[in-house]
Parts: structure tokens; C-alpha cells; sequence
């Protein structure tokens, strides 16, 4: 009976502290998880609600004993005036006045007139790479298996150890003064790309061309934000059927001018129109055009056309205008140039980006034997060539 008792009361007290101890687990679990989660060790600092010593104390530096240390150890220099000004310095300006404000913008009319670098053979259509199809005047590969895309343009001869650099300048068109401005102030090495709803672009085109510039005409993708952006009556809509696709096409083609080939602006080109795409490649290769694309995607360029005259741009200034933008951007060419041995830039005829580019242009070394190399500095050894030359068929 003794012993019986015994063990019913070891039992009794063997449960008592198993409930205990989950009842003790239990309470500290729901006191971890009620606690709230702090993104870090400040946050956890600044909002914990127990009175607790900080670990870490933060200390924002004294503005006047930095001050006082940057001049003993002369590690850069000081203004005097910002020195004694303490904690809000506020360096002196001369005011910006008229003049120096009109300098800073960007003027068309600055840039100097040359003489052309280049000849081109033709200056107008050659009848036999033309053909009239429905009363369009478009591009055709001549009888002989001559095509457009290398009949109206030229190779350029480039130096060894020089990178080849190609610029299209695209969309131009739409104001013939400036477009003659700068027909004649760059390299006729340097291409032109003309919008196809430009008033009398044949006329225009062979001006150019006067000038030594190969020339091209833009193709136009639906916009990708299109339901508040439009391209126009010319450009390539998801909307349309293959045949208006083409007939699109053909009408920006039939400019009765010398055109090498198109430049594609960006836009839609990806699965949802590549049977589209796919039909105006083809036109494009049957009428010995070359492309190029200077979309952001890849959607043209996973597009495979056999014995298409092609190039992907390696740099496209068209979206961010700012000065600094459009250096980087530059910049970027010169690393391309230097890593690939060329690169084709594509710009938006804004005058910020032009007047950049006629800058830019200007710093290339001049091209010189390798001997003669041997004893100057190249800072940068780029050659411009027009961009029939960096395509590959």
C-alpha cells in the first residue's frame, strides 16, 4: 500500500514538472515571436522599448575640428572663406551673366563649315539599282548582282593599331537647316539616317550625299509605350497584318534616293511580331539593304537571316539628353573601341548630342604609321569610317 502511494505521488510530481516545464517554453517562445523585427542593430537601438545601456554610441565628427585637420595635414585645400564660415559653408560665385549662359547652350550655328573628307559615286539613284513597284520607287539588286547597300557607300582605309569608330546620326530630316548645318561641319565619314516623313527627303538625301555621307532612312517599331506614344503612320504596329507590315516598309523606302539601308529605331521587337520582323528582314536581304539596330532588346538580333547585310549598335544616344549623359556615353565608345577594335555609335540629332559628338570627334590622334607611332603619344587612336564599314553580310 506504502509502496503503491509512492509511486502514484513520484508520478503525480513527474507530470507537475513536465507541465511546468512547457508551460515555461511555451512563455519565452510567444515572447521571441512578439518581438518586433528591426531591419538592424541602429533600428534596434533606436526603438527598443527596454531600458537598456547602448552598445554602440554613434558620434557625428565636429565640422570645425575636420576643418582644423584637413589644414595641418594639407590634405586638400581649404577656402579661407569656408573655413570661417563653420558649418554652413557657401563657397563665393562670380554671377553667372547673359553671356555666360548663352555660351553654355548648345548652338548648331557654332559648329565650322568643311570641305567634304569623302566622294561619294552617287550622288542620285543609279537606274539600275531602282526598281517601281506600284508606283513606289524603291532599292532593288541590280541585274549584274550589284546591291545598294555597298554601291552607295565606301571603304575607308584605317591604319594598324587604329580602332575604327562609325556614327549614324538618325532621325534627321525634319529641319533642313540644321540637317545642311551639320551635313557640312562633320566628316562626311559620319552617316545620316533620315525619318521617313521628312518633306522632300530625296532631295535632302542627295544633298547630303553631296556632302560624302552614306545615307539610310529610318524604320520605325510600334512604341513600346504605345497606348500614349505614337510612331506614326509608318511604323510597324503589332496591329497590322503582314502585308501592310511590308507595304509600310516599302513606302518608307521609296524615297527615289540613294539608300543604303535602315536604321531601327527602338520599339517592339520581340515574339509577339516575329513573323513580322521575320517578313521584313527578308525584304530587307532580297533588296540588298543593309540593318542596323539600335533597339535596346535583343528581340531583332535573336532574329537569324541568312546573308543580311546587319549590326547591332554598340552604343545608341536617344533617351537621356544631359551633358554628363551623353559623355559617359561617349566614353563608353572609347572602351568598346579599344576592347572589340571598333564600335558604331547611333545619336539623336539633339543639338547637346551633336555638339558633343563634333567635340568629341575632334581629339581622335591623327592617324600615323606604326613607325611614326613609335614616337608619339595616341591618347586616342580611332579612325571614323562610314558604317557600311563595320557591317558584315
Amino acid at each position: 500500500m506504502l509502496r503503491k502511494i509512492v509511486s502514484d505521488n513520484a508520478l503525480i510530481l513527474i507530470i507537475g514538472v513536465a507541465i511546468i516545464a512547457v508551460a515555461i517554453i511555451g512563455f519565452l517562445f510567444a515572447g521571441k515571436k512578439s518581438e518586433p523585427v528591426y531591419l538592424s542593430k541602429i533600428d534596434k537601438l533606436m526603438f527598443d522599448r527596454d531600458n537598456k545601456i547602448p552598445k554602440f554610441v554613434l558620434t557625428l565628427p565636429d565640422w570645425e575640428k575636420v576643418l582644423a585637420s584637413a589644414k595641418e595635414n594639407k590634405s586638400f585645400e581649404i577656402n579661407d572663406d569656408i573655413s570661417q564660415q563653420g558649418k554652413d559653408p557657401s563657397p563665393s560665385h562670380r554671377e553667372n551673366t547673359l553671356e555666360d549662359i548663352i555660351a553654355r547652350i548648345p548652338n548648331l550655328n557654332n559648329l565650322p563649315e568643311k570641305a567634304p573628307t569623302q566622294t561619294q559615286t552617287h550622288i542620285f539613284s543609279s537606274k539600275g539599282l531602282l526598281e517601281n513597284l506600284n508606283g513606289l520607287m524603291l532599292p532593288r539588286i541590280s541585274e549584274d548582282n550589284k546591291k545598294p547597300w555597298t554601291e552607295y557607300g565606301y571603304v575607308v582605309d584605317v591604319l594598324p593599331n587604329f580602332k575604327k569608330v562609325a556614327v549614324v546620326i538618325k532621325s534627321v530630316g525634319f529641319d533642313p537647316l540644321s540637317l545642311d548645318k551639320i551635313s557640312k561641319a562633320f566628316n562626311s565619314e559620319v552617316s545620316f539616317s533620315f525619318t521617313p516623313y521628312a518633306q522632300n527627303i530625296g532631295e535632302r538625301i542627295s544633298a547630303t550625299r553631296e556632302q560624302g555621307h552614306e545615307t539610310y532612312v529610318d524604320l520605325l517599331l510600334s512604341s513600346k509605350n504605345f497606348l500614349r506614344a505614337d510612331s506614326g503612320p509608318l511604323s510597324i504596329s503589332l496591329t497590322i497584318d503582314k502585308e501592310e507590315a511590308l507595304n509600310r516598309l516599302r513606302r518608307s523606302l521609296a524615297a527615289n534616293a540613294p539608300i543604303g539601308g535602315v536604321v531601327v529605331n527602338d520599339g517592339l521587337a520581340d515574339e509577339d511580331n516575329r513573323e513580322i520582323l521575320l517578313e521584313l528582314l527578308k525584304e530587307l536581304r532580297n533588296r540588298g539593304l543593309m540593318m542596323i539596330d539600335a533597339t535596346s532588346g535583343d528581340g531583332l538580333n535573336n532574329i537569324s537571316m541568312q546573308n543580311l547585310a546587319r549590326k547591332k549598335a554598340d552604343v545608341v544616344i536617344d533617351r537621356d539628353f544631359r551633358r554628363e549623359s551623353v559623355r559617359k556615353a561617349l566614353l563608353k565608345a572609347e572602351y568598346v573601341a579599344f576592347e572589340k577594335g571598333q564600335v558604331l555609335i547611333v545619336a539623336d540629332p539633339k543639338p547637346i548630342v551633336l555638339v558633343e559628338l563634333f567635340d568629341w570627334i575632334k581629339t581622335f590622334s591623327p592617324q600615323v604609321s606604326y613607325e611614326e607611332a613609335k614616337t608619339m603619344e595616341l591618347n586616342k587612336p580611332f579612325a571614323l569610317v562610314p558604317a557600311s564599314n563595320l557591317v558584315i553580310e
